[in-house]
């Protein structure tokens, strides 16, 4: 059987635009500055410094110290030396008392002061900072007279031209529907 269909056809519209950048130009012309200066006046006084440079210990640490010093060195460092001679003679009168052992201590006791050393050291300590530097440094006065300055400025104004862009639309393919009734027509009534 052929029923009747209706068809529908549809295109829809397409449109173009044609643009046409808007423009933007501005001119500033270069203001004018002037400066006038007026010089500043400074004056300087200044006393003068101190240095003291004290090498006392470093002269000390190579063996070339004060008279005073080095005397006093060596009295400190022969009395340790007594000391440590008293304590020996004690050690070495214990060794000769032990007359029990076998080994013979009136010889080794010779023999051990025959190359015993009382070494007696005048120089001082070596340090890395064995010189006292001391610097006080001097007054500086200053007297300052300030200068001026005046400015004398001249604006200008800036010029703006703007020229607006354009924009034509166009049509490009035209809308349209199209019906159409297609197969055998039915007149029925129900």
């Amino acid at each position: 059987m052929n029923l009747p269909r209706i068809e529908i056809n549809q295109q829809f519209s397409r449109l173009g635009l044609e643009r046409q950048s808007g423009q933007l130009k501005i001119e500033t012309p270069s203001p004018e500055l002037q400066i006038h200066q007026e010089h500043v006046t400074v004056e300087l006084s200044h006393s003068k410094d101190d240095l003291t440079i004290d090498s006392r210990k470093a002269w000390s640490a190579l063996s070339r110290g004060r008279f005073e010093e080095v005397t006093d060195r060596i009295a400190q460092q022969s009395l340790q030396i007594s000391m440590q001679n008293i304590a020996n003679l004690a050690q070495e009168g214990d060794r000769m008392m032990a007359s029990h052992q076998k080994s013979n201590a009136f010889a080794e006791i010779a023999r051990e002061k025959m190359f015993r050393a009382y070494p007696i050291n005048i120089a001082g300590e070596p340090d890395y900072d064995n010189v006292d530097v001391t610097y006080t440094p001097g007054q500086l006065q200053t007297n300052v007279k300030p200068g001026g300055v005046s400015f004398e400025f001249e604006r200008t104004k800036p010029s703006i031209d703007y020229y607006p862009g354009k924009i034509n639309p166009y049509l490009i393919q035209k809308n349209f529907i199209f019906f159409n009734a297609t197969g055998q027509q039915l007149d029925a009534v129900m």
